[in-house]
């Protein structure tokens, strides 16, 4: 599905309104909150989402969002409902999501599962990560092959040892498939997600310089830039970014620039929109 420009519109807006729910929330629990990825390009380059793109990313170090989910619930509104394993049992998901209620946004990978299929906010955890160079490699595959259990506990999305329960399966090798598949088996989601977390976290006590979305080598921050936010205008409204924002951004987009050719200008287009009813 290919946006039309009136429905891309909408959804910059209605993004923006759960933006600004979980901001709302998180200044009345003194929660430290940043926005992440294409959101911080945004902020830099746009003031805003960037023109094409359809999603918003927050991060949280993991105490903050820990916290997050344990206390923002009961102060969300009720036209938004906060989607983590804890509240949505079956979720694909190892991090959280902020949720519009009487919304759609059906992404083509998950449209045949039973879950909340609302129009979102990601709230990512962000973890401190070894200095080493070889103990952050091998962290990140653990905490790859953890995120893939809890994934495939749910839903198999591999080619090998399993029906693969999506159109296209992503690419796994066989033995890899074959562990996955032992834990899965073996374990029950609930236990997963705990070991998952701890892996995670497991560098969390040590005084270590940075945080990263663990599965994700580029997207890393200082804790001194993330420590010492500022401000920037991001639809309208100011929100917390890492300091030295652009630094952050070039580790993560090396070819970072303020316009991209159409080619790459991606984005997640859903297979099914739809947006909340105008209240009368």
């Amino acid at each position: 599905m290919k946006y039309a420009k009136a429905d891309l519109e909408q959804l910059h807006k209605e993004l923006y309104r759960i933006l600004a729910e979980i901001i709302r929330v998180c200044e009345i629990l003194n929660i430290p909150y940043f926005i992440q990825g294409g959101s911080a390009i945004g902020a830099l380059y746009n003031k805003g989402i960037v023109p094409w793109d359809d999603d918003i990313d927050v991060g949280m170090v993991r105490s903050d969002y820990e916290r997050f989910l344990r206390e923002a619930p009961k102060h969300l509104s009720s036209e938004y409902f906060l989607e983590w394993f804890g509240t949505e049992a079956n979720t694909p998901f190892y991090f959280a999501k902020v949720k519009r209620n009487d919304s759609l946004f059906v992404e083509e990978i998950w449209r045949n599962m039973d879950i909340h299929h609302g129009i979102f906010v990601d709230i990512f955890p962000y973890d401190r990560i070894p200095d080493n160079s070889l103990l952050e490699r091998l962290h990140r595959f653990e905490a790859k092959f953890w995120i893939n259990c809890f994934m495939g506990k749910e839903v198999w999305l591999w080619r090998h040892c399993g029906k693969c329960q999506i159109d296209e399966p992503l690419p796994k090798s066989w033995v890899m498939c074959a562990a996955i598949r032992t834990v899965t088996t073996l374990f029950s989601r609930k236990r997963i997600y705990r070991i998952m977390n701890s892996v995670l976290g497991r560098y969390n006590h040590c005084n270590t310089k940075r945080v990263n979305i663990v599965r994700m080598p580029k997207d890393q921050i200082t804790r001194a830039d993330i420590e010492n936010c500022v401000e920037m205008e991001f639809g309208g409204m100011m929100v917390k970014a890492p300091r030295n924002i652009e630094v952050y951004l070039r580790h993560h987009y090396p070819r970072l620039r303020p316009v991209l050719p159409e080619e790459e200008q991606i984005n997640h287009a859903p297979y099914k929109l739809a947006f909340p009813k105008a209240k009368k």
